[in-house]
């Protein structure tokens, strides 16, 4: 008999789950996050990671790995009790004559198993056997449609990394704070693709993750060396809490409903509808993209507006003042996360890095230009003040970022970028819309009207617009006083799929005799 359980609002940005870390999920909310994996309300927070990129060639061998691999994956549920414990240990902590040596101790004696994730692209379905009767058009699209690629103006499929030139068909993420852990627990899951259950397919690329950070213990940071994750959608009440105390929420509020995120299943197995026990059946659609950053060429570019800034201000050279203000025009933040068009605080980086603020006293773009990346990706609010658009609908085109840095090194060069992963409930109305859209547009936020100089494309993720010559602030917080200047790309697309984090039931019951439509 199926278990009558209360219904979760997927409206609300309240959150889930209780205010108070030690408080109790009501069972409607332990359900869902048993039958959810990790990582996609909440970050799974490791610093190191592995992609592997997985090709079936058996059908039925792939679905009978799949259930096998339902033991394996992290739960949101699972994440949320190592997010607990992980702060009682803290808490005890803070209690010691020496608190360093019992975290040391402690952290070792209960440390947390890896975090491993497992997702699946439209191809993998129907090379599993899967129709896909519904799901999300972009989805079943895929990456290498020329209408998709059109859109977003990428590449040429052929200029990206050869291993992203065909289909991949699952991507396993495994992450933990120990590279050794990751490569012994990604060489294990490995084993079972390659060796275990009729050798179901192969593992035929992996990518390596780390975290980068402004300091030890520090905020996060990309290569361009700023501070990155800042400002992520908060799906859990206590996170939505902490948020309110640590930096408040007058301004901007950083909650989201579960249905900015949260989708079901495009596939049932046939032989387990409905799931037994009532079983929730969701997940989320990532959008995977491979990105290279060039960070001479972005450095070089950030030292060509700070040209353009000492000559507003009549000096030959700029100083490193002018640089670092350039940075904080294109990126929207300087790099130590500090917004650019808020005041500056007596703590500096010593205190959170503020995320309450929109852009109502900046309506022109003086203190932070329309086409800064963070402006151009998340306006806060300026599509109600500049177009009349209800706020609701610009907070639904968010998108939850994932993303990890990469390094490659070889005799003969260093390539360096993010591993951007985003996850959403639909791709072509979150990511692709925001990339076609605001990132790419010139004419986002402004520009449309006659005698306007176009917003042009995002200086940092912006595609195919870079010779557009935008206007930037000659005089920070002076309205009016502008001076036109293009920026060159300096990130590109090495490779890209499109996939499902699919719920755990359907894990369980992928074996079903028949696949399932």
């Amino acid at each position: 008999m199926t278990t009558q359980l209360a219904r979760i609002d997927f409206e609300k940005e309240t959150g889930l789950g209780p205010d108070d870390r030690t408080g109790k999920l009501r069972p409607e909310e332990q359900k869902l996050m048993e039958e959810l994996q990790g990582n996609i309300l909440k970050s799974h927070g490791r610093d190191h990671s592995r992609h592997l990129f997985i090709r079936f060639d058996k059908a039925t061998e792939g679905r009978r790995w799949l259930k096998a691999m339902s033991d394996r994956v992290t739960s949101a549920k699972a994440q949320w009790d190592q997010s607990a414990q992980r702060h009682e240990i803290f808490d005890a902590a803070r209690k010691q004559p020496d608190p360093d040596a019992y975290l040391s101790i402690e952290m070792a004696a209960n440390a947390s198993p890896p975090f491993v994730g497992l997702m699946l692209s439209a191809k993998g379905y129907e090379t599993l056997g899967y129709a896909i009767p519904s799901a999300d058009l972009s989805f079943k699209a895929g990456t290498r449609d020329d209408k998709i690629r059109g859109k977003l103006k990428d590449p040429k499929v052929s200029d990206w990394d050869e291993a992203f030139h065909e289909a991949l068909h699952a991507l396993v993420v495994v992450a933990d704070d120990s590279p050794a852990v990751v490569s012994g627990k990604a060489d294990e899951i490995r084993e079972t693709v390659e060796r275990g259950l009729g050798r179901c397919g192969k593992v035929v690329h992996q990518e390596i993750g780390k975290v980068l950070r402004l300091r030890p213990d520090g905020p996060v940071r990309e290569h361009f060396g700023f501070a990155d994750g800042v400002s992520e959608p908060l799906f859990l009440t206590k996170d939505i809490k902490a948020a309110q105390e640590r930096d408040g929420t007058t301004r901007w509020n950083p909650a989201a409903p579960l249905k900015l995120v949260l989708a079901k299943d495009p596939v049932v197995p046939k032989d387990a509808e409905p799931y037994a026990d009532g079983a929730t059946g969701y997940g989320s659609y990532v959008v995977y993209r491979k990105l290279e950053q060039d960070v001479p060429h972005f450095n070089e570019q950030r030292l060509s507006l700070a040209r353009e800034l000492a000559k507003a201000d009549g000096r030959k050279e700029p100083h490193e003042a002018d640089l670092e203000l350039a940075g904080a025009y294109m990126v929207g933040r300087f790099r130590n996360g500090m917004p650019v068009a808020e005041p500056a605080t007596a703590h500096g980086v010593d205190g959170p890095i503020p995320n309450d603020f929109d852009y109502l006293h900046d309506k022109t773009g003086a203190k932070c230009p329309f086409q800064a990346h963070t402006r151009k990706t998340n306006p806060r609010g300026d599509l109600k003040w500049h177009n009349g658009v209800d706020p609701k609908m610009e907070r639904l085109r968010r998108i939850v970022r994932r993303a990890i840095s990469y390094e490659e090194l070889t005799p003969t060069s260093r390539n360096v970028g993010l591993l951007f992963l985003c996850a959403q409930s639909n791709i072509a109305e979150q990511f692709e819309f925001m990339q076609e859209s605001w990132c790419n547009n010139v004419d986002f936020l402004v520009g449309k009207k006659e005698g306007e100089h176009k917003t042009g494309q995002d200086p940092v993720v912006g595609q195919g617009h870079a010779k557009t010559k935008p206007s930037w602030p000659k005089k920070y917080g002076v309205a009016g006083a502008t001076f036109q200047a293009g920026i060159e790309e300096s990130v590109s697309l090495r490779g890209a799929e499109y996939f499902f984090v699919p719920s755990i039931p359907f894990l369980r019951n992928a074996d079903a005799d028949k696949a399932g439509g």
